[in-house]
């Protein structure tokens, strides 16, 4: 049984086209369909033996979770972080499901609220490894506009919470001047 060069507690699934030396899954990068680890992937693009990184060599975006991701993809994913399962959805994030178990009583918010640092640290990532994308900027572009539609939802929320606390005090406010509350306010379930 041949262990991974790196991790030498793991079993090897493959050698390196470049260097040679065995790769578990975890150190395995796939581009056009050869093997490479992930130092030899690191030094050659910084080396810049490969094409630029808009290329097909570069984009191994929807490989899976062996793919190389870009440095320039990783980061925060505000997307991610505020439309949750809807952004997995469209971005093939399929754990990012686990953020509807946020209607749990007494617990599902804070399921909720982990899956949403979870999606914010690591969604880009995930995004790239799940989808298939034209290059780094059409996957920044997508995310961008990820972003703006969950600060458009989060705007609306906010929104239409204020507009019920106004209207529920106005109606408070009616009904004390006019001389007392109506019959269906006083059937109210709060009285």
């Amino acid at each position: 049984m041949i262990k991974c060069a790196i991790h030498p507690d793991i079993e090897a699934i493959g050698a390196c086209c470049n260097c040679g030396r065995f790769v578990c899954p975890e150190c395995k990068v796939n581009l056009q369909d050869k093997i490479y680890c992930t130092s030899c992937v690191t030094e050659r693009l910084d080396k810049g033996y490969w094409p630029g990184k808009n290329s097909a060599v570069y984009n191994s975006s929807g490989a899976g979770a062996g793919s190389f991701v870009p440095p320039e993809v990783k980061g925060w994913n505000w997307g991610g972080f505020l439309l949750t399962w809807i952004w997995g959805i469209g971005n093939n994030v399929w754990i990012a499901l686990i953020s509807l178990l946020g209607f749990i009583p007494w617990i599902g918010w804070l399921i909720n609220l982990t899956m949403r640092i979870i999606l914010g640290i690591k969604g880009s990532e995930w995004a790239w490894q799940n989808k298939k994308w034209d290059s780094i900027d059409h996957f920044k572009r997508t995310q961008r506009t990820w972003m703006w539609w969950g600060v458009g939802v989060i705007v609306l929320e906010v929104l239409l919470a204020v507009s019920i606390v106004v209207l529920i005090i106005s109606l408070i406010a009616i009904a004390s001047t006019v001389g007392g509350y109506p019959d269906w306010w006083r059937k109210m379930p709060w009285w």
